[in-house]
Parts: structure tokens; sequence; C-alpha cells
């Protein structure tokens, strides 16, 4: 991960926030996919020293992220570790439109979870792991967004901590229907946060 300083011009308000990459092998065919499926081009392709080539999407909800072909390869298909990204969840305004978008961009598979329920969430797959989540839109919501969730030890202390440390909780610490525990928090500027305790016995594999 990093973090990158935007300038704030007289006037404007902005939220502070993460964005998430997903990683193509051709950026430049990634960008012609999605304008095709009705995205929109937020920042071109181009070469970021020591990182690879980047461009920032935004789908046809709206909701924002960025695409990246690694200088230095991708992770493996593990389960990450404490500390690491683990998940990421889209809540869109029509989940189904948006899981056709993103399957016909990334190749991804489309799942219904393994434990249905009432909200309507579709899984993205591909490899046979599963990558992300898509959601229906909360209420009190009117952006579609992209979420990222670090894997950690304890859901509740690191929702703790992070108010501590002058952030707060977004979403408290609750069950997750997949058989984790996870909360959402802010930091000190607003930017939101995923944090996803994970059994160890648990992997993130589906169904072929």
């Amino acid at each position: 991960a990093g973090i990158v300083e935007r300038p704030i011009r007289g006037g404007e308000q902005r939220q502070p926030a993460w964005l998430d990459f997903v990683a193509v092998s051709d950026v430049d065919a990634a960008r012609a996919t999605a304008v095709r499926g009705g995205g929109r081009v937020l920042l071109e392709p181009h070469d970021v020293p020591g990182r690879g080539r980047i461009a920032v999407l935004a789908d046809r909800q709206g909701a924002v992220f960025g695409v990246l072909a690694s200088t230095s390869g991708d992770p493996s298909d593990e389960l990450p570790v404490s500390g690491e990204w683990i998940w990421a969840s889209l809540y869109t305004s029509d989940p189904e439109a948006a899981a056709g978008f993103y399957q016909a961009l990334f190749d991804y598979e489309v799942f219904d979870p393994p434990e249905p329920a009432s909200d309507h969430q579709l899984i993205l797959a591909s490899g046979g792991y599963a990558r992300a989540a898509v959601n229906p839109l909360p209420a009190e919501r009117t952006h579609p967004h992209w979420l990222g969730y670090v894997r950690v030890e304890d859901a509740t202390a690191s929702a703790a901590r992070a108010v501590a440390l002058g952030g707060k909780v977004l979403l408290t610490p609750r069950d997750d229907r997949h058989g984790g525990k996870l909360a959402i928090v802010a930091d000190r500027q607003g930017a939101p946060l995923g944090l996803l305790e994970w059994p160890e016995d648990r992997d993130i594999k589906v169904a072929p």
C-alpha cells in the first residue's frame, strides 16, 4: 500500500479514501474494455517507477478503482497474514449490473455466496479463489464505492485501537456470515478501512 498527498483547491470538499487496485496483465487493454462497458477513465494509463503501469477508472455506477500491471509480480494465492489486505467489497446501486461489468473486465466468475442472505450479495472469483463481494448500497450512502479490508487478529481490539489513535468506528465489530468477524473504521482524516478477523481453518477458495 501507499499514501499519496493530493492538494485540495480552495472551496473543494474531498473525502480521503483508500483506492483498491486490481492486478491485470495489460493496463491499456483493461482501460479499453472498461470504456466499452460504460466505465470512465479518471487517470490515463501511465508508468510509475518501481511499481508498474497503472490507470484509475470508474465503473458504470461511479465506483472508483485502479488497475495495475506490477513490475514486481503479484502475490501468491495464499491466505494473507495479519496486517495484509484480505478482501474487498463493492457497495453499489445495481449489484447485478456491476458484477457483469467486472466479469467482462477481469473475466471473473460470479457466484451467490455459500450462505445466501436477503441482501443479494454476489461473489467475484477467479482461479478458484474468491476475490471480492458486490453488495447493495446501504440506504444511508448515496455514492457507490469500493472498501478494502485488512486482516487482523482481533477485530474488536483493532477497532478500539483505531479509536485510541484518533479514528472512529463506522461499523461496530460483528460476526461475518462467512465465518469471521468484521468492523469498519475511519482514520483521523476520515478514510474508511475494513478490518476482518478470519479463522485459520477457512480459506478463500470457492467451489469449482
